[in-house]
């Protein structure tokens, strides 16, 4: 539900306050959320911390994919299939991913491993600042 409200006003927040904070802010409310939902057991802190994932996440890719259709340093019949590309290939690997370093230490650990890569997305947002130009 939490992604869906955030995709239905991704639209008028993007025209707002622009893409990178847009992936700025998502990435860093999704990573507050998963740790939310990680550290605290909860439960309607840790559905809390869910819904915050959902709000958060729920633009991120719309945005890329505007991102690639702006770009000029590849032709979009090369740049579009080459995102979908590592999209899928961040559904196939990331659980696989997840489960690989619960293995070796816990759940919790591989959670907050996804939080940290959500504040590297966050971070990297600052790339899409000359696209709201």
């Amino acid at each position: 539900m939490a992604m869906t409200l955030g995709r239905l006003i991704g639209d008028r927040v993007v025209a707002k306050i622009g893409r990178g904070p847009v992936v700025a802010i998502g990435g860093l409310l999704a990573a507050g959320g998963i740790a939310l939902a990680t550290l605290v057991s909860i439960r309607v802190v840790a559905l809390l911390g869910y819904a915050l994932v959902g709000v958060g996440c729920s633009n991120i890719v719309p945005v890329l994919f505007t991102a690639v259709g702006r770009q000029r340093t590849m032709p979009q019949a090369v740049a579009v299939p080459a995102i979908t590309t590592l999209g899928y290939a961040g559904i196939l690997t990331g659980p696989a991913g997840i489960g690989f370093i619960a293995q070796h230490s816990n759940l919790s650990v591989a959670f907050l491993f996804v939080a940290m890569l959500m504040v590297a997305v966050a971070v990297s947002s600052g790339f899409l600042r000359t696209l709201d130009n």
